[in-house]
């Protein structure tokens, strides 16, 4: 505000703006104004500056001037000082203020800079809803036209020129309008993304200024949500992709297990059919060699029952691989004493060892283990025998050592050993070694892959440490159980040889078995009488009595030889009676154990028959 020089105003006119010189305002006004716009302000400086004094709308508009540039309370200071004829108050005070005026503008400059170079367009508006600050990145993003936006302009003239280009959406402009300054009064922050009818996205910030108002930013995430849908649209395309991989890989492994399920019928088929001729030629070689009476020819009936026990060994080491593969078997866990197995073994393997000219030692031991005893057998029968086969000299060992809840059962031998490279090798199958073919040719290949697959049933880790040249110790990790009690053992008798003047009824559909039956019977002196079918049987037992019945499984017309039994004691009184059967499956053991008759896998052992008749007849 500024006063008179004299007086602090006007007594006779109250109400007038009190005088200032020219020269002291003009001075004020240079020192921090361009001289272009101060002669604009108060006018051009002439030779009677000194004597006149400013009028009120050059006093006006310097006062504006200044406050714009350092504020209203700094200009009304510099004025007063200018009036009061303060140089050297007035210069420091000018000095102070035109350094404070250059680090404001500064500071302008770099905010300007700042917000022309962001990549976000950023508008500001105050709080009675007017547009008072905005960069270029805001102008451009929404394309608004030249000389469009501009200070003060009300904030609804820019949703209305929005509005009616589309970019907020369907439904009335006014509305439109009317519904985002309602909210911009609620005062709240606020999100949310605007699709553009060019497909521009833009994601719109708002946030409330203290003093009110608010500063929204516009960003363009255009190529952020491509590239999200792209991901989206590649996520859902690998999905589909996976999903249809897995219905290929579904569909491929139900083609396998149909494969699998197809070829183990088929081993089971084949089998079966394979060993009914192989039991004939086994039963014929034995009753031959019983009968030979001429040493010279022995050499050759052993060399048949060589190569047919081959072939046995062959097809059954077949269906125990299709069984495994097809998980027919179950394993029958229980707790048994490891004697039981040491015994089995050196009982089995002995004469073996004998003859090869080695040594089988087992180590006793009081252990109890939890296994199927069966299975685990049929596991440490391929290891005691390839141990003796490829064995040339020294000794084979059997024995168990005890570890931290378990036990590893192993067989140890001095063997040849194993290279490090075919260590896997070994459990494949028809694998077999140079150095195992040439000095057991009578391998398979077939014992290590049963056994890998029978330990992984059981659950029982193969365990293999071996030296080449020096030797082999291979066996399982079992697991230990808490002993039993056992009731005393009472000693088997041995087996009596057969009576004379027994007869048996032998129902077999299978002609050539039949003959090979009859024939090997018939050597022991036992009277046979032979019949293909169930009325055949029932027919002879009219007018001939019996002393027990051999009874093949699968009769004709899809008949059991158990059916077959049910049907002649009914008629004939219960006899002793015995299953003979190629199929080798639990089912089957358990059927027979169930109906309490005597079980006989095909190819029939003569000894093992041999001796189930002098128990039955003993």
């Amino acid at each position: 505000m500024w006063v008179s020089r004299n007086d602090q105003g006007d007594a006779r006119n109250p109400g007038r703006r009190p005088a200032a010189d020219a020269p002291q305002l003009r001075d004020v006004a240079a020192s921090l104004l361009d001289a272009q716009r101060v002669s604009l302000l108060i006018g051009p400086q002439g030779d009677d500056d000194g004597e006149r004094s400013a009028d009120d709308g050059a006093l006006t508009a310097v006062e504006h001037e200044l406050s714009a540039l350092v504020g209203a309370a700094s200009a009304r200071l510099l004025l007063d000082a200018a009036r009061r004829g303060a140089r050297g108050e007035l210069q420091a005070m000018t000095q102070v203020v035109g350094e404070a005026r250059v680090a404001v503008s500064f500071s302008h400059a770099i905010l300007d800079t700042a917000l022309a170079n962001l990549s976000q367009g950023i508008a500001v508006i105050d709080g009675a809803l007017r547009l008072v600050a905005w960069n270029q990145r805001y102008e451009r993003l929404l394309g608004y036209p030249p000389g469009f936006l501009s200070v003060g302009r009300p904030v609804a003239d820019l949703f209305r020129f929005n509005a009616e280009r589309g970019l907020l959406g369907p439904g009335s402009v006014e509305e439109s309008v009317q519904r985002r300054l309602d909210y911009l009064k609620l005062g709240s922050a606020y999100v949310f993304e605007r699709n553009w009818p060019d497909g521009t996205v833009i994601e719109i910030r708002g946030n409330p200024i203290a003093s009110g108002g608010f500063v929204t930013t516009y960003t363009d995430i255009s190529a952020f949500r491509r590239a999200e849908a792209d991901l989206l649209n590649a996520n859902e395309t690998l999905e589909a992709r996976v999903e249809s991989r897995t219905h290929e890989l579904l569909a491929a492994t139900d083609a396998a297990e149909r494969a699998n399920q197809a070829k183990t019928r088929f081993l089971a088929a084949i089998s079966h059919d394979l060993l009914q001729p192989l039991n004939a030629a086994n039963l014929f070689t034995h009753a031959l060699a019983q009968q030979l009476k001429h040493p010279q020819y022995r050499p050759a009936v052993q060399n048949i029952a060589s190569a047919l026990g081959s072939t046995e060994s062959l097809l059954s080491g077949l269906l125990d691989l299709s069984r495994l593969d097809a998980g027919g078997l179950s394993p029958r866990v229980r707790a048994f004493p490891a004697r039981e197995l040491l015994d089995t073994l050196t009982t089995e393997f002995g004469v073996m060892a004998r003859e090869r000219g080695l040594t089988l030692a087992t180590v006793p031991s009081r252990l109890w283990l939890m296994s199927d005893p069966q299975l685990l057998r049929r596991v440490l029968q391929n290891f005691v025998a390839n141990a003796l086969r490829y064995t040339q000299h020294g000794q084979v060992l059997i024995g168990l050592r005890r570890r931290l809840g378990s036990v590893e059962f192993l067989v140890g031998d001095t063997g040849p050993g194993i290279a490090v490279d075919d260590r896997e090798r070994i459990f494949e199958e028809f694998q077999r070694l140079p150095a195992a073919r040439e000095a057991a040719p009578e391998g398979l290949g077939l014992g290590l892959a049963i056994a890998s697959r029978i330990t992984r049933l059981l659950g029982h880790p193969i365990i293999l440490r071996t030296v080449p040249g020096r030797g082999t110790l291979i066996g399982v990790r079992v697991p230990i159980a808490a002993p039993l009690p056992q009731a005393t053992a009472v000693p088997t008798p041995a087996p009596r040889p057969i009576a004379t003047g027994h007869r048996v009824l032998v129902v077999d559909n299978e002609p050539a078995g039949l003959r090979a039956l009859a024939t090997l019977l018939t050597g022991w002196g036992v009277e046979v009488l032979s019949a293909s079918s169930g009325p055949a049987a029932e027919a002879m037992l009219a007018t001939q009595p019996v002393d027990a019945w051999i009874l093949d499984y699968h009769l004709d017309g899809g008949h059991t030889g158990i059916e077959l039994r049910a049907s002649l004691a009914s008629r004939y009184g219960d006899h002793p009676a015995i299953l003979i059967s190629a199929d080798h499956g639990p089912e089957l053991r358990a059927l027979a154990a169930e109906n309490e008759i005597h079980l006989l896998y095909k190819p029939i052992k003569p000894l093992a028959l041999r001796s189930l008749l002098s128990r039955l007849w003993g």
